[in-house]
């Protein structure tokens, strides 16, 4: 199951590979044959264990081992940090650096990236390379991600798998181009990069060696340029996906009434949990109202009467659309001597439950003449 997600988390961000897929579990045998030469040609030898026999390495003495790490440059290591290391257990599984190095000389792999917190494995792995004489491949360690605390990226500081994300609501294409920024950037500073793009600028020595912090504020920024530039019925696919697959509406939603909805929020969103989260009004009667906004703008007896007598306004209307309501609203405003915000800002929160939100007579239309009027009765009494 784990397996599946990371392939199916890979294949969504258009990592593709185009060879076939190895798994550990099913090459003992070969690891146990590597090992077994190694102890005949007196590089390694058997350790007896209460569990079983054991394989054990053997370390030379006073040995100074030098590799040149891409990101890294010169790194030299003293084999006396080492002693003699266990290759196969004794319940014939491989250790994991042996099964590493096993692998990547049999496939010819020619370059290993991983986390700067491989580097101390490094040194079991180019004794192994060296005992089964084999040409080691080109390392780079890179930073570790940093949670914005400067500490180790963990599930504390938020969602850490792809599928949570995808989840969310981000478009792989922004995922592949944050992470991408991420102790490295093109030398012209550019931030939205296609896939293509970071394919072609892309260099391993360009990478820093401190840590890059994880800044989900500039993960949500650039997830809202790419939902900017999406068409409209393209990104309204995009969140009745979503929408459905979190029960929010159904399969045989109202198309052109959500495509109005989607167009009113796409300069204001940044993924789908905070659409959600600003839209809800929109779905859901039974809403959270903002006590801030309310205590502003509901409290006040004279905002409540201008509200009632545009709630008997709205009720006569034969047309909800936004002409008439605007119309209608700034008509009533006129008549009463007061600004239009004085009667538009009470009527947002009203119907909305908060202070901030779009055009309020787009949000009028969209809610509809029977939801508006309800709402209103809640604060204005009949």
């Amino acid at each position: 199951k784990h397996t599946d997600e990371i392939l199916e988390s890979l294949k969504w961000l258009g990592l593709n590979w185009d060879g076939e897929i190895f798994h550990q579990s099913k090459r003992f045998n070969i690891y146990k044959k590597y090992a077994e030469n190694l102890v005949a040609e007196e590089k390694a030898y058997y350790e007896e264990t209460d569990k079983g026999r054991a394989i054990r390495l053997k370390v030379a003495k006073d040995e100074v081992v030098t590799f040149y790490d891409v990101v890294h440059d010169k790194i030299e290591i003293n084999s006396n940090t080492l002693d003699d290391f266990v290759i196969m257990k004794s319940d014939g599984s491989p250790a994991y650096n042996f099964a590493c190095v096993v692998d990547d000389a049999d496939m010819a792999i020619t370059h290993i990236i991983r986390g700067d917190d491989h580097i101390t494995n490094t040194l079991k792995q180019l004794l192994i390379y060296q005992a089964l004489d084999r040409k080691p491949p080109k390392f780079a360690h890179i930073p570790l991600i940093l949670g914005e605390d400067k500490s180790r990226m963990s599930k504390r500081h938020g969602a850490t798998s792809i599928a949570e994300y995808k989840s969310r609501g981000y478009f792989p294409e922004a995922l592949v181009n944050f992470l991408s920024l991420m102790g490295w950037s093109p030398k012209d500073d550019r931030e939205k990069l296609s896939i293509q793009q970071i394919i072609k600028l892309f260099s391993l020595k360009a990478i820093v060696r401190t840590g890059a912090v994880f800044n989900i504020k500039k993960l949500n920024w650039l997830n809202g340029e790419y939902i900017r530039e999406k068409p409209i019925g393209e990104l309204t696919d995009f969140v009745a996906a979503h929408l459905i697959e979190k029960n929010i509406i159904k399969e045989d939603y109202d198309r052109q009434w959500l495509e109005a909805v989607v167009k009113c929020y796409k300069t204001r969103i940044y993924n789908i949990d905070d659409f959600i989260s600003q839209a809800q009004y929109l779905f859901n009667d039974e809403f959270e109202y903002s006590k801030e906004a309310s205590d502003k703008y509901l409290k006040d007896k004279n905002a409540l009467a201008n509200l009632k007598k545009l709630k008997e306004r709205l009720a006569s209307l034969d047309s909800f659309d936004v002409k008439t309501l605007e119309e209608t609203t700034r008509s009533l405003a006129e008549e009463l001597g007061i600004k239009g915000g004085d009667l538009i800002h009470p009527l947002r929160v009203a119907i909305t439950g908060r202070e901030h939100a779009p055009g309020v007579f787009e949000v009028l239309s969209l809610i509809g003449k029977d939801r508006v009027l309800k709402r209103l009765n809640k604060e204005v009494k009949p």
